[in-house]
């Protein structure tokens, strides 16, 4: 009816994004002239300069895209955290994500819209895991071993530990479900890109001042495949452009295999991500690359046999005995696991002088939600490369944006695929990476939800194509048989 109002929770939740928005820009033309003067906290700096052009360029009008590319500056740029009152804080990633999820899931109830979800294989098994995450608090806590001796904080970690495996996968479809344009893809990526240029800069020329930048695996490897594939496949960009893009590629392949050998889980992922997409380019190409890495191989054996027996000797052994220990208490709970990082309460119970966690994903989500929680995993990690593949062939022979990120991203799920066998950089576990582990797998899941949202919009786009073409058939018949 015309004049009937709304209901005040509607006009909240519709209205709540622009309130946070001009609250931002008010505090950023209150800080900025102090900032600029002292140069104190430069992350906050950074921070509200992105925010602010992001709102110039019209991005600030309370959309999840918007706040998905407000979490990739957060996540990169912000180092402030709330305190908890434990060893971990929550970095603002985590609570802006919170607060966008909140306000997405919110405005879809009120507004009684459907939820624009990806197709079955993925969204059953991301809300699956959901379930199985917040099952495994239940059953861990009701059914703890009475000999188990917990702590003052516990309560928090495990609550810390819970929101990490809820918020990580509804992050993750959120961004999914954003399937109007590709533009906040691109906002994403070149956000990712500058900064990690930045970044790259700062480590080799040591420049603390950009101390800040959050690039902690697999930032690396994403940067390589992003930098690398438009180089490589967006013909729309300048040589200039696409040149800068292989020289940063390259200086990042050269700080993570050359100056930090040791640093398997990022190098070996960014490998892999490297020659799946040289592989897609040209079998000459990658043929080319393989030689030049095996010459250089050859060249520096003895320098990377120290360093693979050092990594052997201090690393692996070492992580081969977390699993032997972490099986002790997992085979008890096979069902529904421990918990959220249950099983370090049962670590410091049973051998606190030897409690190591696992580093590694898939041991670490089976002893915290047991067969139920690692089975929704590999369900949505299969389901996730098949629709990787099937996007790349969606996207193939386009040579631009859409078909750079499309190998951008299968290749950097491959990475993901070995980067959770050598730690727990895709679900931080709260006792080695702390809750601010979400800072940097936050980007994985965005980029992961970006691709689906992607394919998304090649599918609709070539069901609208073939429509158009039937209904133009169709016309042309009927008038080829008016004539007739």
């Amino acid at each position: 009816m015309i004049g009937q109002r709304k209901p005040v929770i509607s006009r909240v939740l519709i209205a709540w994004p622009r309130v946070l928005v001009a609250l931002v820009a008010a505090a950023a033309a209150a800080l900025l002239p102090w900032q600029a003067v002292t140069m104190r906290n430069p992350e906050l700096l950074l921070m509200l300069c992105a925010i602010a052009l992001v709102i110039v360029v019209g991005l600030g009008n309370g959309t999840p895209e918007t706040g998905l590319v407000l979490m990739i500056i957060s996540a990169m740029a912000i180092r402030f955290a709330l305190p908890t009152g434990t060893q971990s804080n929550i970095p603002m990633s985590m609570v802006l994500s919170a607060m966008v999820i909140l306000w997405w899931l919110g405005n879809a109830l009120v507004s009684r819209r459907r939820l624009s979800l990806p197709e079955r294989g993925i969204a059953l098994p991301s809300i699956g895991f959901i379930l199985a995450a917040i099952l495994s608090y239940l059953w861990g806590n009701i059914f703890l071993d009475p000999v188990v001796r917990v702590w003052n904080t516990w309560p928090f970690v495990q609550l810390g530990a819970l929101a990490i495996l809820v918020l990580l996968p509804l992050t993750f479809l959120m961004a999914a479900a954003q399937t109007e344009s590709v533009a906040w893809i691109k906002w994403i990526v070149g956000i990712l890109l500058g900064g990690g240029a930045l970044a790259i800069l700062a480590l080799l020329l040591n420049i603390q001042v950009l101390a800040f930048l959050q690039v902690r695996p697999l930032f690396p490897t994403w940067f390589i495949c992003l930098a690398l594939a438009l180089a490589l496949f967006h013909r729309g960009l300048p040589k200039a452009a696409r040149g800068s893009l292989l020289a940063f590629a390259g200086l990042w392949f050269y700080w993570v295999f050359v100056l930090r050998f040791r640093w398997v889980s990022a190098w070996l992922p960014s490998v892999a991500g490297g020659l799946i997409i040289l592989g897609y380019r040209s079998k000459r190409m990658l043929l080319v690359a393989t030689a030049i890495f095996g010459v250089y191989v050859l060249l520096s054996l003895s320098t990377l046999k120290a360093g693979l027996s050092q990594e052997w000797d201090t690393s692996t052994v070492t992580r081969m005995d977390a699993w032997v220990r972490n099986w002790q208490v997992t085979k008890n709970h096979l069902l529904f696991g421990v918990g959220p990082a249950g099983y370090a309460a049962y670590y410091m119970t049973s051998f606190p002088d030897h409690a190591m966690a696992t580093h590694n994903n898939y041991l670490a989500i089976l002893s915290q939600m047991g067969i139920v929680g690692l089975g929704f995993l590999l369900w949505f990690l299969g389901s996730l490369g098949w629709l990787m593949l099937r996007l790349v062939r969606a996207c193939r022979g386009s040579k631009d944006f859409t078909e750079a990120f499309s190998l951008a991203a299968l290749a950097g799920f491959a990475g993901v695929i070995l980067a959770m066998g050598l730690g727990d950089w895709i679900i931080p576990f709260v006792y080695t990476q702390t809750i601010g582990g979400f800072d940097y797998a936050v980007y994985t899941w965005i980029l992961l939800g970006a691709a689906v949202a992607l394919y998304q919009i090649k599918i609709q786009k070539m069901i609208r194509s073939k429509e158009l073409l039937q209904s133009h058939r169709a016309l042309t018949h009927e008038a080829e048989g008016g004539e007739g």
